[in-house]
């Protein structure tokens, strides 16, 4: 005889409404069978492990109840009964069914896999108990994520379907709609700016011709609340310190298209720096050296974002002295009367640190001694932030890791010494490569290549390659050690076979054919600089039309033959220190080289060219970049004539921009160019991300204006000024997959009616 027991308390009428439990009499049973009815997937010997009795066990109100509330608390099952048959325990249950397959469409707005992999975490995957409360909360948690993205009008629609051996089916439908556009912004409270200012520091816009790239007029919850921040800290920056928000409206219009949002503001007085001084431990640090270092003075509006810096700067003095944990804590005293405060900046520099030992590991290929040369940071030696981070720069600049970490790990039972755990995960440094690109002026382009640039894993190079185009072919074997000495002077090899046919371009009436060797060192002179000097030999074979080509051209065969050999020594200096290799923002880099061929071999001469650039960070996207050459050639020696071949030839997508390849300077009669001996150029650029791929670190645009001057060594005695030609326009730069893209369009200045001009420009692949 079967009796229904009721479920006591309020707590389990909630959670297990389906669940329930039949006895016999108050006094319970002693259990001499346990009998588990229901089960589809889930194992008998799951079922017994959570079950809180046992055979010989007697079964009381309070255990079946027990029962029922472990067996649902697992999740397995949608409906627990507990009953009694004589003394045979019966637990009947329901299964709850098993997602079989789960799939999303519709979602454009968010990572596919993501969404996936999120919805997987909550709950929701293939092979997982279904809940339907779980589904529930996935689509109200993925309602606001579109919701804050301002896609107020996308519909979620999750259909469960049932199939055979208790399992579903669930596809989540989305139609996400349109994005909420910003309909208006709107500032209340503020008096010292204009709403127009303030709207200015936002990213979030009503809309200009360039939204359709930016999708800066499209709503965002987190694009406000940045925007919000922003304008925080504008105020902040100008004095404002009690600078408050006291609430934002968002306000959706009936049709869900347009926000309109509100913000209110309490701006608060205006205040100045009354005094800034630094107090605290200060070690063995001397305190003018750190006062040294605070840029903000007296009498000037407060700005948080140089007082951060200044806190910043001390940090790292204090760091160089070894003080890695040094902690500043800037105390404001504030005269609300005449709207002054006077900082005073708490220093507590914590204990000296040492690194007692430089760990590293993810090093297969590479050896210790490659990565352990490039550290400015020594064991057993004054923790130092500066040259840690220099010495992470110097290993990611090798090219042999994907990734490089450094990080500390205290000394155990010693409070002032960490160990350095260096973690690299190596790449790919050998290559075989072919390559097929398109520049004008030069035509198809065919390159290709094998180079080792970790040799072994000595950071030793190597690498031949070869290329060709109308204008250009050559192929090269090269050699490099970048440690032959122990401080870093290199010694390196190069042969080398290049062919120059201007001719068949247009651009002049000859062509050469160079095969050379050299020897090259490198040795640094600081953190930064490089000193280099190489030694060659080169046999130029020279090709000209005696019917055809300028007298100088023939001048010179007669003189030297059409077979002329040199020995050239080139001393040049490098410097480097900008902040990033592709794209630069901050820094300079300098390129200065003096070329003599030796006397008594060939045409003897000096050449010298200096290429420099210097980049300055407007704001977070833009860069402004100058960048100049400055060269000239001359023979030496009494008769001797400037090799022609030698010339600086410039024009095209790499110097000014607007003209075609060769088409400046001094040129024949017949309008073939002849090069110039001397060369100067300066280019302005404006750098800034392209419109819609903000983020993307591959491609950038530019405005510029180049200005340049190539003249010297023709029969008119061509004025410089007279040389002078200029060009304005817009560019772009893309590091694709089948290498860079290079496209220009160019406006030309002060151009003469023999020029020519050619707008647009572009260049695809690279040559070596």
């Amino acid at each position: 005889m079967k009796l229904r027991l009721k479920l006591l308390g309020i707590i389990y009428l909630l959670l297990m409404a389906n669940s329930s439990y039949i006895y016999a009499d108050d006094s319970g049973f002693v259990i001499q069978q346990i009998r588990i009815d229901g089960l589809q997937r889930i194992e008998m010997g799951t079922v017994y492990s959570y079950l809180p009795v046992k055979v010989g066990d007697t079964l009381t109100t309070s255990k079946a109840d027990d029962i029922i509330h472990k067996l649902y608390s697992t999740g397995f099952f949608q409906d627990v009964r507990v009953e009694q048959q004589g003394n045979t325990l019966i637990v009947d249950v329901e299964e709850r069914p098993v997602i079989a397959r789960i799939s999303v469409s519709g979602d454009h707005e968010f990572d596919h896999d993501k969404l996936v992999k999120s919805l997987k975490e909550n709950g929701l995957s293939d092979g997982l108990i279904f809940d339907q409360s779980i589904l529930d909360n996935a689509v109200m948690s993925l309602k606001t994520e579109y919701y804050n993205r301002g896609l107020y009008s996308v519909m979620i629609t999750p259909t469960v379907t049932q199939l055979e051996r208790n399992r579903v089916n669930i596809q989540i439908t989305i139609s996400e709609g349109v994005t909420a556009k910003i309909g208006g912004i709107a500032f209340t409270g503020n008096q010292a700016f204009s709403s127009n200012k303030l709207q200015k520091q936002m990213f979030l816009t009503t809309g200009n011709w360039l939204s359709f790239w930016y999708k800066d007029n499209q709503y965002s919850s987190d694009k406000l609340n940045g925007d919000l921040e922003t304008v925080k800290a504008f105020y902040q920056n100008q004095g404002y310190i009690t600078y408050r928000m006291n609430s934002v409206q968002v306000q959706l219009t009936p049709n869900k298209k347009l926000v309109y949002i509100t913000v209110n503001i309490q701006e608060g007085n205006q205040y100045r720096f009354r005094d800034i001084k630094i107090a605290g431990d200060y070690k063995d640090i001397p305190p003018a050296e750190l006062q040294k270092l605070i840029t903000v003075k007296p009498g000037q509006i407060i700005n948080q974002e140089k007082l951060d810096k200044d806190i910043q700067s001390i940090k790292t003095a204090m760091g160089k002295y070894g003080y890695a944990f040094a902690a500043i804590n800037p105390v404001p005293d504030i005269d609300t009367k005449n709207n002054t405060v006077a900082y005073t900046l708490f220093i507590d520099p914590g204990k000296k640190i040492y690194v007692r030992n430089i760990n590293i590991s993810g090093n297969e290929k590479t050896r210790d001694v490659v990565i352990r040369r490039e550290f400015r940071q020594e064991e057993a030696g004054i923790y130092n932030a500066d040259a840690i981070k220099r010495s992470k720069d110097r290993l990611d600049v090798l090219g042999y890791f994907k990734t490089t970490d450094i990080t500390t790990t205290p000394v155990p039972g010693v409070n002032d010494q960490v160990d350095l755990n260096v973690k690299v995960k190596e790449t790919n440094t050998g290559s075989i490569n072919f390559g097929v690109g398109f520049a004008q002026g030069q035509g198809i382009i065919l390159n290709g290549g094998i180079s080792q640039s970790n040799l072994f894993g000595s950071g030793k190079s190597a690498s031949i390659n070869a290329s060709y185009s109308q204008l250009n072919s050559s192929i090269s074997l090269s050699f490099t050690d970048p440690y032959y000495l122990a401080n870093g002077t290199s010694l390196g090899y190069d042969i080398y076979d290049t062919t120059f046919t201007p001719n068949l371009v247009g651009i002049s009436p000859y062509s050469t054919q160079t095969l050379g060797a050299r020897v090259r060192t490198s040795v640094p002179v600081s953190e930064f600089d490089r000193i280099n000097l190489s030694l060659g030999f080169e046999n130029n074979q020279i090709s000209i039309n005696n019917n055809t080509a300028p007298l100088r051209f023939i001048q010179f065969t007669n003189q030297y033959g059409s077979s002329v050999n040199a020995i050239p020594v080139t001393v040049s200096w490098a410097r480097n220190t900008s902040d990033s290799t592709l794209w630069p923002t901050s820094g300079a880099t300098y390129n200065t080289s003096f070329t003599i061929t030796a006397p008594g071999v060939g045409a003897q001469y000096y050449k010298f060219d200096s290429k420099d650039a210097w980049y300055f960070p407007l704001s977070q996207d833009l860069t402004w970049k100058t960048n100049g050459e400055l060269g000239f050639i001359n023979a030496y020696g009494d008769g001797q004539i400037v090799p022609f071949y030698q010339n600086f030839i410039e024009g095209g997508p790499n110097s000014i921009r607007g003209y075609y390849i060769g088409s400046i300077g001094p040129k024949d009669t017949d309008g073939s160019s002849l090069g110039g001996t001397r060369w100067a150029f300066l280019s302005n650029n404006l750098l800034f991300p392209m419109p819609g791929v903000k983020d993307d670190k591959t491609v950038r645009m530019s405005a510029f204006y180049d200005i340049g001057t190539l003249y010297g060594g023709d029969p008119f005695g061509i004025n410089p000024l007279q040389a002078v030609r200029a060009s304005y326009g817009v560019g772009l730069v893309w590091i694709s997959p089948m290498g860079p893209i290079q496209i220009s369009y160019a406006i030309p200045m002060f151009n003469q009616p023999n020029d020519n001009i050619q707008n647009f420009q572009f260049t695809l692949g690279s040559m070596f």
